[in-house]
């Protein structure tokens, strides 16, 4: 995660300050566009997947748990 982060702040450190907000809000813009294109093309299927989310509660709970003692387990 950490080498991530550092090839993220080279590349920002490319980018002169004064057009990095400008770069983060049409990133923003490019994302929120690309989230409703995405809910509407796929809306049957996300309302589907709540009516069925109430049945599959117990199995996503276990899966939570096991991934939160994965999580703990990791050495900090």
């Amino acid at each position: 995660m950490n080498k991530i982060i550092d090839i993220y702040n080279q590349g920002l450190a490319l980018i002169p300050p004064q057009y990095r907000t400008i770069l983060a809000v049409i990133v923003l813009i490019i994302l929120v566009f690309s989230l409703i294109k995405f809910l509407r093309k796929n809306f049957i299927w996300i309302i589907l997947f709540l009516l069925l989310l109430p049945a599959a509660y117990p199995a996503i709970k276990q899966i939570g748990a096991i991934l939160w003692g994965w999580i703990q387990k990791i050495p900090k």
